[in-house]
């Protein structure tokens, strides 16, 4: 595998620069991946966010190609937690899997837990927990969720599951085509649009009774342990289990989704109005922000794109798009754009007196329980993810709500008053609106068809 090495010492020492290169190509010499490029401080040393941003214009160069990006550990990458998930993240958009070059600990997050501080507190300890789920990957064990046509077998391998088994082979054929002559590129066959639609149409559901969607057949379209390949915690066993997909078959479709899909621009994400206010109703977890981009290709050649922006409960299934099949599931999806305007309604519709009897100055020293409340339920999901039972990308959310707890706390002067809060209601600025709705609101109970805000002072 092609990767990239990434190195930025703490101290000017020429010393502790080469040490570092040295375990960057000994991390990729021993595990055969080739090292194509190297950022290193340079001479003079470039500036931390300019050394970064060359990393993630070379990872977007790439295209859709994968990238292993090295690292001697979490701090050249940032001091801290918080800091080194935001890197994470914007890496992972732009197509980079992180690892360190410490056989021990190669997972960032894992490493990341037990050596970088967050919040004024100091590193988690938790080498067992650790020490076992590395065990696990290194035997090629089933973590967390098996990917659609596999079942996790008594002694935990990998083990298909001919139903599912035969969907995924269906997938990959439709959309991967016809062998195209020598030297000619694949042209496949139907999009994901089509295929999900055929899926549906035929009553077919998804592990969870779901149905199909182009978000979900994307990723089983990019996932190698289809191939028999396992990849975890750093670890990579190639022929790990038996495949589903022959791995021409595998490449056929990965060349005709590159194709699909030209290069995006980078683009910066827009903060959610209501990130660590609002809260699902049936689990009581936080709703996450996320975004989905569709794109269409009009009669004249010429192509439209859209985002859509939504909150979902973590609980709900991933790629199920908010107003989709809501009876499904106890787990509420909605729309951003109509969740805020239905919690701004319900704030505005509350009589003046009680929201003056609920309004909670965010500088009157209530601001470091809320602050740490968001921090807890940040440190929550990275564990989560560092533990096998997620993404990086599903850090977005949460990180996301972090800062914008953290700007508010900044922001907080002693000089935000309850006249201040009323006014934001009406405001468009997003950062003032957030605080207004977080000095009246504890929370937002959010529901499949309503929304319940509980107010400071108890009332609802």
């Amino acid at each position: 595998m092609r990767a990239a090495g990434y190195y930025r010492p703490s101290a000017a020492d020429a010393r502790a620069e080469q040490a570092a290169l040295l375990d960057i190509e000994r991390y990729c010499s021993e595990g055969f991946h080739t090292l194509t490029r190297t950022f290193g401080p340079g001479d003079p040393p470039l500036r931390d966010p300019d050394q970064f941003a060359g990393l993630v214009s070379y990872l977007e160069s790439l295209g859709r190609g994968e990238a292993l990006v090295v690292i001697p550990g979490p701090r050249h990458l940032s001091p801290t937690l918080d800091g080194l998930v935001g890197r994470l993240t914007e890496l992972d958009r732009a197509g980079g899997e992180v690892r360190c070059t410490d056989t021990r600990r190669p997972d960032p997050l894992q490493n990341a837990l037990e050596s970088l501080p967050f919040a004024g507190r100091s590193p988690a300890q938790s080498l067992r927990v650790r020490e076992s789920l590395l065990t696990k990957a290194a035997r090629g064990e089933v973590l967390g969720r098996t990917p659609y046509g596999y079942v996790a077998d008594i002694d935990g391998s990998f083990r298909i599951e001919p139903g599912e088994a035969a969907l995924v082979r269906r997938l990959f054929d439709l959309y991967a085509g016809a062998t195209p002559p020598e030297g000619q590129e694949p042209e496949g066959g139907p999009g994901l649009r089509l295929i999900s639609g055929m899926f549906n149409a035929e009553g077919l559901r998804t592990r969870s009774n779901r149905p199909w969607t182009p978000v979900t057949l994307s990723g089983m379209l990019q996932n190698r342990a289809y191939t028999g390949s396992y990849a975890r915690y750093g670890m990579r066993i190639v022929g790990n289990h038996d495949r589903i997909i022959e791995r021409d078959v595998f490449n056929r479709a990965q060349s005709v989704m590159a194709s699909r899909s030209p290069v995006r621009q980078r683009r910066s994400l827009t903060p959610y109005l209501l990130s660590g206010l609002a809260r699902c109703w049936s689990c009581g977890r936080g709703m996450r922000g996320q975004e989905r981009r569709r794109r269409w290709n009009r009669a004249d050649g010429s192509s439209i794109t859209r985002a859509y922006r939504y909150y979902a409960c973590p609980s709900r299934s991933v790629g199920v798009a908010a107003g989709e099949d809501r009876e499904a599931g106890a787990h509420p999806g909605w729309r951003a754009a109509e969740l805020d305007r239905a919690t701004l309604e319900a704030v505005r519709s509350e009589p003046v007196e009680n929201l003056r009897a609920s309004f909670r100055a965010v500088s009157d020293g209530a601001e470091g329980d809320d602050i740490r409340s968001v921090e807890d339920r940040f440190l929550e999901a990275v564990r989560e993810v560092a533990s096998g039972r997620g993404r990086v990308s599903d850090l977005g959310a949460p990180l996301g709500a972090l800062r914008t707890a953290q700007d508010m706390l900044r922001t907080g002067s002693g000089a935000f008053t309850f006249d201040d809060a009323v006014r934001s209601l009406e405001t468009a600025e997003l950062s003032e609106l957030h605080i207004g709705i977080a000095s009246l609101v504890d929370r937002i109970i959010v529901y499949e068809d309503r929304v319940e805000p509980v107010f400071r002072s108890g009332q609802s």
